[in-house]
């Protein structure tokens, strides 16, 4: 019972230092400018921003896929993709994924015969995969970067951040050797049984990760104003920083956050383009994909709770008949 009074004291907390942070740093923002940037926002990009979020989100399905998959357990795609997409978008929105996400998955996969720990195991796995790739990225990032964005006036030495490249990308390497001499032994952890992939498959998760994660910061970098490549490399390791640093505080959707740190990392970028590119991401990244999860999972229940009814009266149907 205090637990949750805790966590929930502490996303208030964190919210209210992010809130005062992101207000220092749009004192003196023109919010004419900001709306004159909304309306100006080409409808190219509008359309590019909302197919890469949608392929997000598919790439994302993937990772239910593969932890299934991993499982031994035969579930139709539909459904994998509708539990997937259900719990991304609650706990993007809502954070604490455990508790969102974990609860939308759950409702969905036990109707299909999971238990609580499989889909438990589920969510680990679909972790893992997005951590594999966000650290792939990061320490990939931090090498062919020259500097990276300056946080709070702070840039890494070249030689803090190169050292930091190569120690998360041995980390990695790491983890792929051990998998291949485990040879898909599971693992025991606090009386979990965690079956662990083979070295191929963590292959493959590490470019679910990536996959998705490129689209995703792409979805961004399309509405910004006059793209380019150097711009994206610090668009990316911007989001990446911002992404991990949201999961991290349990921010629900990164609200704040998110935009805080980016606003920060892109200086380069002109303030009321950037404000306008982040208010329309987060509306076709998190709010219209919010939308269409409720209707979904919404539908779901519904349609649960009717067939019960439709099995008692076809059995009243064979009673009579007999």
């Amino acid at each position: 019972m205090i637990r949750p009074l805790i966590v929930a004291a502490l996303t208030v907390a964190v919210l209210a230092v992010a809130g005062l942070a992101l207000r220092e740093i749009l004192a003196g923002t023109d919010w004419d400018e900001v709306r004159a940037a909304l309306h100006a926002m080409p409808t190219p990009a509008l359309a590019a921003a909302l197919a890469l979020s949608a392929a997000s989100y598919v790439v994302l399905t993937g990772y239910d896929v593969l932890s299934l998959r991993l499982l031994g357990r035969c579930v139709p795609y539909p459904i994998a993709a509708i539990a997937s997409f259900t719990s991304y978008i609650f706990s993007h929105n809502l954070g604490f994924a455990v508790l969102t996400g974990g609860s939308a998955r759950y409702r969905i996969y036990r109707r299909h015969g999971l238990s609580a720990a499989e889909v438990g195991q589920i969510m680990v796995t679909a972790g893992v995969t997005f951590w594999l790739g966000a650290l792939l990225l990061l320490g990939a990032m931090l090498l062919i970067v020259p500097t990276v964005p300056a946080v709070a006036g702070w840039v890494p030495s070249p030689a803090l951040q190169s050292l930091t490249a190569v120690l998360i990308l041995a980390l990695l390497g790491g983890y792929v050797l051990l998998l291949a001499r485990r040879d898909g032994a599971p693992l025991r952890l606090f009386g979990w049984r965690l079956p662990l992939p083979g070295w191929r498959v963590a292959l493959l998760q590490l470019a679910l990760g990536v996959t998705d994660l490129l689209i995703a910061s792409g979805a961004l970098f399309v509405l910004l104003p006059a793209p380019g490549m150097e711009l994206y490399q610090s668009v990316l390791v911007s989001y990446l920083v911002a992404i991990i640093a949201s999961l991290v505080v349990h921010a629900p959707g990164g609200l704040g956050v998110f935009e805080a740190i980016m606003l920060v990392a892109l200086p380069q970028v002109d303030r009321a383009a950037l404000l306008a590119a982040l208010l329309i991401f987060r509306l076709v990244y998190y709010l219209i994909p919010l939308a269409i999860g409720l209707l979904l999972f919404l539908s779901l229940e519904a349609a649960a709770l009717r067939r019960p009814r439709a099995h008692r009266s076809c059995d009243r149907e064979r009673t009579d008949r007999a």
